[in-house]
C-alpha cells in the first residue's frame, strides 16, 4: 500500500502534462469518430472509417498526385507571408515610433483588419486574373495585419531610455531601429509572423475554393464536389499536419536565434 501511492501520484502528474492531454483528447476524438463511422448511427456517408481516412492519406504522400497542387499551395502561402513581413515590420515600426503617427494609423489598420479578406478578393481577380498571384495577394492582406499590430504592440513597449542611451551615443534612426528596437520587439514579430502564416494559410487556401487552376483548398472543394468525402477528409488532415509542422518549425528557429526564451523560458514569447 506504501508504494501505490506514489506510483498512482507520478501517473496522475504524467498524464496532466500537456503533451498527455492533447494525446488523450485526440484518441478521444479518433474512438468516436470510428465508432460513428463503423457503425453508421449518424451521417454514416458524412463519417467514413478513419481506416479509409488514412488510405487516402498514404496515397497523397506516397504518389505525386498531389505535386503540382502543393507548388501551387506553397508559393501562394510562402509568397503571402514574404509580402507580409517585408511591408508590415517595417511599417509597424515607424508607426509605433511616434505616437501622433500610431493615434492616426492603428484605428484604421484596426478597422480595416476585421473586413473579411475573402470579400475583396474579386477585386484582386480583376488586376491578377483567377492564377495563383490573386490568392498570393489574399493571403498577403490577411497575413499583414496580425503581423503589423503586433510589430505596433511591442514598439509601445519599448523602454524609452534605451532609446535615449543610443541617441546620446549618437546612434542614427537607421541603427536605433536595427539595434534597439529589433532585439526589443522580436518576441511580438515572431509571435505576429506565426499569426500570420495562419492567416495567410486561411486567405490563400480560401480563395482557392472558390475559383482556381490549381490548390489544396481547390482540391478540397473538387473532392467535396464528387462526394469523395474520405480523400476530402484526408486532405484537410494532410493541410493540418503541414500547418503544424511549420508551426513548429518558427518556433525551434526562433529559439535558436532568441536566447531569452532558452535562458528564462518566458511563455510570453509564445501562443
Amino acid at each position: 500500500m506504501m508504494n501505490r501511492r506514489p506510483n498512482s501520484t507520478l501517473f496522475a502528474a504524467q498524464i496532466q502534462t500537456p503533451f498527455s492531454v492533447q494525446a488523450l483528447t485526440l484518441v478521444v476524438v479518433i474512438a468516436i469518430w470510428e465508432f460513428i463511422g463503423r457503425t453508421g448511427i449518424l451521417f454514416d456517408e458524412l463519417f467514413p472509417p478513419m481506416v479509409e481516412i488514412l488510405q487516402s492519406l498514404w496515397r497523397f504522400v506516397t504518389t505525386p498526385l498531389l505535386l503540382p497542387h502543393l507548388k501551387a499551395s506553397f508559393y501562394e502561402v510562402g509568397g503571402a507571408l514574404a509580402l507580409a513581413m517585408l511591408s508590415a515590420i517595417p511599417l509597424g515600426i515607424v508607426w509605433g515610433s511616434r505616437r501622433s503617427w500610431l493615434e492616426i494609423v492603428e484605428p484604421l489598420i484596426l478597422y480595416a483588419a476585421v473586413v473579411p479578406k475573402i470579400v475583396i478578393f474579386p477585386v484582386f481577380i480583376l488586376f491578377l486574373g483567377i492564377d495563383v498571384h490573386s490568392k498570393l495577394a489574399v493571403g498577403a492582406i490577411a497575413a499583414f495585419f496580425p503581423i503589423s499590430l503586433l510589430t505596433i504592440a511591442g514598439m509601445r513597449e519599448v523602454k524609452k531610455v534605451y532609446v535615449d542611451v543610443a541617441r546620446t551615443a549618437g546612434a542614427s534612426a537607421l541603427q536605433i531601429a536595427t539595434h534597439v528596437y529589433l532585439p526589443a520587439i522580436a518576441g511580438q514579430v515572431f509571435t505576429g509572423i506565426r499569426l500570420g502564416m495562419g492567416a495567410a494559410v486561411t486567405g490563400a487556401l480560401l480563395a482557392e475554393t472558390k475559383i482556381a487552376k490549381a490548390g489544396l483548398g481547390f482540391m478540397i472543394v473538387e473532392y467535396y464536389g464528387q462526394f469523395r468525402i474520405a480523400d476530402m477528409y484526408s486532405l484537410l488532415l494532410f493541410i493540418f499536419i503541414l500547418a503544424a509542422i511549420a508551426n513548429w518549425t518558427l518556433k525551434f528557429l526562433f529559439s535558436i536565434v532568441s536566447p531569452l526564451p532558452r535562458a528564462s523560458g518566458d511563455p510570453g514569447m509564445y501562443f
